[in-house]
């Protein structure tokens, strides 16, 4: 046969079984009905179709299958975007299209004539395949993330048999399947056949409905489609196994099975019931959630409760195996969303495999279960992003069939999920008139849930939405929404945000403006992070030391760098700081109010006590530091209902009277992780620094060497006159300080500082430096102060900041530094506004009195309170995957580093930020991998007036004014103290 099936839009599928619901029945008779297939197949690699036909030689080696063989060296790796990897010619695909050939062999026990059926199935090939049985053509498909089914019951034969396979990376489904990730090639799900009596049941679908006002449920059986005549009888079963009811059904019948005392399934109450459909020769069981979903009111309806989706944007990603995921991957995953306080996924950006949705339904998740649908390339088909040929192929109805096509595979074999809410049409893909009738061919498949579909936004005009059941929009401000929609009385739909918070390096900044929407505004009915997880491939050969690689480091031309590094949990599911902020803005309680002694909660669920999954414990701060730890338990804390703890009931009154803070942490009664926290900080602690002398001090001044020179009984100081900065410190005859200070403006740019960036470099705040006007020596009985005229300046741009740094060397040996200068108000924002020092390595004790013990911005602090952390210098740094700014703290008073003989301290009244890393700015901004960078001997802390904000704009908006460093004046005042360790 000719194989150009695959750049043929007339033949999508050939031979394939109608799309049904996903279920593999139990023989009455034997163990089970499958034959897997999965394992190691024997493999070749070929460079085209062109070559696998001329070759003689189809085999060389084996792949496992399920697997990528981008993974086991075969063929390129690549990481792209928005752009297509091919020329956009529909259907056509290149020539030089890499294909992998499969070949296994498999036994079938036994063939029963004209009384069996043998269905081979792919639940994930990339991008479309051949097949053959015993040398004889079975059938071709594609869609890649569908499951295809094929009757093979006339080619298998009692014994041995042989499958061939042949998988083609480029398709014209290529040109539907543009999502933003690692494009890898093969069959990445399971391939398996199963065996089916001739006298069965083809296809089914399960509906709920519940009444809450009398707690009742009914589940709605529909058997669609029977092959011959089954007589069949339904169970309905609790989670103990007993009975609830039974009844008998013939063909095509519709049962209704009534539930008394029922217990609802939601993301709180993942209850799941038992049904069991009994034939002459198979058992059919299916775990039922009973629950109801509905919009109205501008609002999304579980079972009666307004319900605020907190969600996650979920990729299959490992940096193993590339798109597969095994079941304890799975497990992994979702129970760290469920520690986070998500509840709930959409499937970015594509249905994921059944046993996913299996799972979801008993973690209870509500799903957004997507269809395998993105033509975003072409935005860029002419350079820069156009949105205007964003509908070329929504609106062209050449590309209805494969659309509607994907549409039809995404809903049917999935709607017995209780865990699925709603579907999304797809993802980024314009709006037209092939997006009108997928949206209604969604609601005739199933009209018991929602339609989402985001790309609406981009139609042109006089388009019919009215099959959409919400707004959804992808990364708008929180200005933009609340003016535009939220406040918006024209608009009658909820509004949803399917991407948000973009979460790519040290992010994401400014969750809390976006969720105090989502809390004040009904219709705001939820969001979904972008996302789950970090893109990358693992090159290490070490298990316990990963070198992750993200796009353009495998050599290919096109490619999107480290967009794909955009996770709140790294590959290996190490949660990052992102992680936390989402579990802190997620809590399920909250503290409402505080007055004097009492704290008032509030109680987020929706349809369960608060007490039935978490404790509070209190953990209280005196003003002498010594601290308290009590936990208390919370009876009759219903749902959004409030309540109060006297904390007289169990602190004693003199404790109370001199509180510090108060800390409260939500602990999970299930596995005691933190699942949040709130705390009132009634007044600072004060940190007292050892006073290692008093000395009259002596003042030279070298002109030769431009130095400043304060010689004391026990300690020598010296400055630079043309730098201002202090150069070294020697205390006891020995040299503690030898590097010399620095005004910096600089961080190593964020992912998110991507676009400012450019504006940064360009007034070169990179390499700005201090320059001296003048100085002044004031000397008095307190020490002495010497005071240098600076401006922060590099060449060809105007003066960036403009002020004085004085220094005073106090009696005791404190250096007090004092910074204030004055913003051009013509540059942009800064980046930071500081002091650093050069210490050696040795120095890694770090303890702080500041906001931890996450690093925290102005936007980027939700996960961290105000306390007293201990750490050491190469902890307080997270290595992204790519370098950037991690680890500061604001808040802060109070910081001291350790070697083994001295401490230096940095104290302050007014809080400042500060960031210890064994890492330059200058390193972290060059370096592309955290595996490449390299230690040089110092320990670099910076003492800073602030940074600007976190933010999300690598793709979302810019960072907002307010979290910007861009006042017209700044003041920096802290004390710097070496003590000498016993």
């Amino acid at each position: 046969m000719k194989l150009d099936l695959h750049y043929n839009l007339e033949q999508l599928h050939v031979n394939t079984l109608p799309y049904a619901a996903y279920f593999i029945p139990k023989p009455q008779q034997h163990n089970t009905s499958v034959t897997q297939l999965s394992g190691n197949w024997n493999f070749g690699f070929f460079n085209s179709v062109a070559e696998f036909e001329a070759s003689r030689h189809k085999v060389t080696q084996t792949l496992p299958v399920p697997s990528v063989w981008n993974l086991h060296g075969f063929d390129q790796t690549q990481y792209v975007n928005i752009k297509y990897p091919i020329p956009f010619d529909p259907p056509y695909v290149p020539e030089d299209n890499p294909c992998g050939y499969y070949e296994r062999n498999f036994t079938i026990d036994s063939i029963y004539d004209n009384d069996h059926q043998f269905v081979l199935n792919f639940d994930g090939v990339s991008s479309a395949y051949y097949v053959w049985i015993n040398n004889t053509f079975i059938g071709y498909s594609q869609v890649s993330r569908i499951a295809s089914r094929f009757d093979v019951t006339s080619f298998v034969q009692e014994g041995d048999n042989t499958i061939q396979v042949l998988v083609v990376k480029y398709s014209d489904g290529t040109y539907f399947e543009d999502q933003d990730m690692f494009r890898h090639s093969g069959i990445f799900r399971d391939v398996y056949i199963v065996e089916r009596p001739n006298n069965r049941i083809e296809d089914y679908t399960i509906q709920t409905t519940v009444d809450t006002a009398v707690q009742t449920g009914t589940v709605h059986l529909d058997v669609t489609q029977v092959n011959g005549k089954p007589d069949y009888t339904v169970a309905l079963l609790d989670q103990e196994g007993g009975v609830i009811t039974e009844q008998k059904g013939t063909n095509e019948d519709v049962l209704v099975l009534n539930v008394e005392d029922a217990v609802f399934w939601s993301a709180e109450t993942p209850y799941l019931y038992t049904l069991v459909i009994t034939t002459a020769d198979e058992v059919i069981t299916e775990q039922v959630g009973l629950r109801e979903v509905e919009i109205k009111d501008q609002q999304l309806w579980i079972n009666g409760k307004s319900v605020k989706l907190r969600g996650a944007n979920y990729h299959d990603s490992n940096p193993e195996t590339g798109y597969v995921l095994t079941e304890a991957q799975m497990h992994e995953d979702l129970t760290l969303m469920k520690q986070a306080n998500f509840n709930a996924i959409r499937t970015a950006h594509y249905p994921k495999a059944p046993r996913f949705y299996e799972l979801a339904d008993e973690y209870g998740f509500y799903v957004m279960s997507e269809a395998d649908l993105e033509t975003h390339g072409v935005v860029l088909f002419y350079g820069d992003e156009n949105t205007k040929d964003f509908n070329i192929i929504a609106d062209d109805p050449q590309y209805e069939a494969p659309i509607l096509d994907r549409i039809e595979a995404s809903i049917v074999p999935l709607r017995n999920f209780s865990s699925i809410i709603m579907w999304s049409l797809g993802n980024e893909s314009g709006y037209g008139v092939n997006i009108e009738k997928a949206a209604e061919l969604a609601k005739d498949l199933d009209a018991t849930r929602p339609v989402h579909y985001e790309s609406a936004f981009y139609a042109e005009g006089g388009e019919d939405f009215s099959k959409l059941d919400m707004i959804s929009r992808m990364y708008p401000s929180p200005e933009e929404i609340k003016e535009r929609y939220l406040d918006n009385q024209n608009i009658t739909q909820p509004f949803i945000l399917c991407e948000y918070a973009h979460a790519m390096g040290n992010s994401p900044g400014g969750l809390l403006e976006y969720h105090e929407l989502l809390e004040a505004y009904p219709s705001f009915i939820g969001a979904f992070v972008w996302e789950w997880c970090d893109h990358a491939v693992n090159i290490s050969q070490d298990e316990a030391q990963p070198v992750f690689r993200y796009g353009g480091d495998f050599g290919e031309d096109l490619h999107d760098g480290n967009f794909c590094v955009d996770g709140i949990v790294s590959p290996d599911r190490t949660p990052h700081e992102g992680y936390y902020e989402f579990q802190q803005v997620n809590r399920p309680v909250i503290l409402s109010h505080y007055d004097k002694q009492t704290l008032t909660f509030y109680n987020r669920l929706d349809f369960i006590d608060a007490n039935e999954v978490l404790q509070l414990r209190f953990t209280i701060t005196t003003l002498s530091g010594e601290q308290y730890e009590e936990y208390a338990d919370l009876t009759g804390f219903e749902p959004h209902t409030e309540i109060s703890v006297e904390l007289q009931t169990f602190i004693d009154e003199a404790i109370l009277n001199q509180i510090s803070d108060i800390l409260v942490e939500y602990i999970s009664l299930k596995d005691q992780t933190i699942l949040g926290h709130d705390q009132i900080v009634q007044e600072r602690l004060e940190f007292e620094t050892v006073t290692e002398h008093e000395a009259a001090y002596q003042v030279s001044v070298d002109d030769t060497a431009h130095t400043i020179h304060i010689s004391g009984e026990n300690s020598d100081y010296a400055f630079d006159t043309r730098t201002a900065s202090l150069t070294h410190v020697t205390q006891a005859g020995k040299l503690v300080l030898h590097e010399p200070t620095a005004i910096r403006i600089w961080r190593a740019p964020t992912d998110n500082d991507i676009n400012i960036r450019k504006q940064w470099e360009e007034m070169g705040y990179e390499h700005a430096h201090t320059r001296v006007y003048d100085y002044s020596i004031v000397e008095s009985e307190g020490g002495v102060s010497i005071q240098f005229q600076i401006s922060i300046v590099h060449k060809r741009v105007p003066k960036i900041l403009t002020g004085t740094l004085t220094w005073l060397v106090h009696a005791d040996g404190k250096i007090e530094a004092d910074l204030e200068l004055e913003k051009n108000a013509r540059m942009p924002f800064l980046p930071r506004l500081g002091l650093e020092f050069k210490l050696s390595n040795d120095y890694q004790k770090l303890a702080y009195y500041g906001h931890g013990p996450f690093s925290s911005y102005d936007d980027k602090q939700l996960a961290s309170h105000l306390g007293y952390f201990v750490s050491t210098v190469n902890d307080n740094f997270w290595p992204h995957i790519r370098p950037q700014e991690d680890g500061s703290h604001n808040n802060t008073t109070h910081v001291t580093l350790n070697n083994t003989t001295t401490q230096v301290a940095f104290n302050a009244e007014t809080p400042f930020s500060f960031n210890a890393k064994p890492y330059s700015d200058a390193q972290l901004t060059t370096v592309e991998h955290a595996d490449q960078l390299h230690l040089d001997g110092y320990t670099y802390v910076n003492i800073d007036v602030g940074q600007s904000g976190i933010g999300t704009n690598s793709c979302g908006p810019e960072l907002p004014e307010r979290y910007r460093m861009d006042d017209a004046e700044y003041h920096l005042n802290f004390t710097l103290q070496f003590n000498t360790l016993s």
